[in-house]
């Protein structure tokens, strides 16, 4: 949805841009990652190893590991219905509201990540902070636009 809205923005004309923020990712991340993580980053998901490491990294207050592995965080598949989407969708491959092994967490893969998405966002707010050709683009898209209206 926020890529969505992203583009929702190109509507009208604006005097600002608004941009959207994913840590990227590169070899030496991936790879650190790859070593720390023990379950399969396919299943991985919501409250999952990742979320839990990184929560365990920040906010180790928080996190009940004992209750990690129970109930299940595995997919049940409960809803076989190809190439549809409906509202229900999570509650019925997920009915315990967490999908992964939250088990499999640890302090330290929550420090590889966090510290890894602290500093994309710097780069990615001091390219923000200096960029002046998405403005000189989107004016000129919308510079085309009002010539066609003409």
């Amino acid at each position: 949805m926020l890529n969505f809205f992203i583009q929702t923005q190109l509507e009208k004309r604006r005097d600002y841009a608004v941009y959207f923020f994913e840590p990227g990712s590169d070899s030496a991340f991936s790879e650190k990652v790859r070593k720390l993580h023990k379950s399969d980053p396919a299943t991985d998901q919501h409250a999952g190893e990742r979320e839990t490491s990184t929560l365990l990294y920040l906010r180790p207050d928080l996190v009940k590991m004992d209750s990690a592995k129970n109930p299940s965080g595995e997919n049940l598949k409960r809803l076989p219905l190809s190439n549809l989407y409906t509202a229900i969708w999570w509650y019925a491959n997920y009915p315990n509201h967490y999908a992964g092994e939250g088990a499999k967490a640890t302090r330290e893969l929550g420090q590889v990540i966090t510290e890894h998405t602290i500093e994309s966002l710097v780069k990615a707010l001091k390219a923000a902070k200096t960029d002046t050709k998405t403005l000189q683009l989107q004016n000129e898209f919308f510079d085309r636009v009002d010539k066609l209206k003409k």
